[in-house]
């Protein structure tokens, strides 16, 4: 009997082989305690799962003001990184490969995660319409984030790629680029929550895009093309998202799918975007 293909091996790239085609998807866990740090436990449950042909973290917070989950791991001090290369050994060990999803949670956030930094950051002043949020402190209401500068936009940006520097020096295999589920680069991408009126904003699709075509790019300084993926959602309704469903320019992510269901110009300007 053919062994199915899904157990079959796949060339994701020249220099990256998958022994299957099973892919752990990046799912939050929020076991990290307030050290924020992997440990032996979470290396125990990456290697339980390494024998899938590639596996991605859980969100990753890049930064301090990142923060938006109680207990998710962060990969931007050196400590943590160290701590992530414990768990990168014990995955190669079995077998496994491992990307890092790198995370920022934007507006999904509250001050009570970054006290020292303030009000969680966001491309405009627009709280997300949900009634509450998990906190550090219980469930408190959604605050009003505070709207980025240009500055903290490349500050942002540089701490996009110090993550993916401090992911390669830790032993990950590549990485991916969280930019869905109305977190940060989502919140620019869609019209319902981007009102900027300069070159990161507004009506303009480019505009809109420039975010996420930044942090790509720096993020291609460290990994080569074919290590870093970015993860989408143009039709998902999670941190108030509006799901798109066929066209509506101005109703959410406008950005998206075309009815069709083709990928639209702003994807496609991604380096090396393949639609196949």
């Amino acid at each position: 009997m053919a062994p199915s293909p899904l157990l079959t091996p796949f060339t994701l790239a020249d220099d990256l082989k998958l022994k299957n085609r099973m892919v752990l998807s990046p799912m939050t866990r929020g076991r990290t305690g307030d050290m924020q740090r992997p440990d032996k436990m979470t290396a125990q449950y990456y290697v339980q799962r390494a024998s899938a042909g590639l596996m991605i973290t859980e969100g990753t917070l890049i930064s301090p003001v990142a923060n938006g989950w109680v207990g998710a791991p962060e990969i931007y001090s050196k400590s943590a990184t160290i701590a992530w290369k414990e768990v990168t050994d014990a995955v190669h060990a079995a077998g496994g490969l491992i990307f890092c999803q790198l995370w920022h949670c934007g507006r999904a956030s509250h001050s009570s995660f970054h006290t020292k930094e303030g009000k969680a950051v966001a491309p405009s002043a627009i709280a997300i319409d949900e009634p509450t949020i998990h906190s550090p402190i219980g469930k408190v209401p959604h605050e009003v984030p505070a709207p980025m500068t240009v500055d903290q936009i490349k500050e942002t940006v540089a701490d996009f790629e110090r993550a993916a520097a401090n992911a390669k020096a830790a032993g990950f295999d590549g990485v991916e680029i969280h930019g869905a589920n109305g977190y940060l680069i989502d919140s620019f991408l869609q019209t319902k929550t981007n009102k900027r009126t300069d070159e990161y904003g507004g009506e303009s699709l480019e505009n809109r895009f420039r975010f996420l075509k930044e942090v790509t790019e720096a993020v291609l300084k460290v990994w080569p093309a074919s290590r870093v993926g970015v993860r989408l959602s143009p039709n998902g309704v999670y941190n108030d998202q509006v799901c798109l469903r066929g066209g509506g320019r101005g109703r959410g992510c406008s950005w998206g799918w075309a009815p069709c269901g083709g990928c639209s110009a702003c994807i496609r300007k991604l380096p090396h975007f393949c639609s196949t």
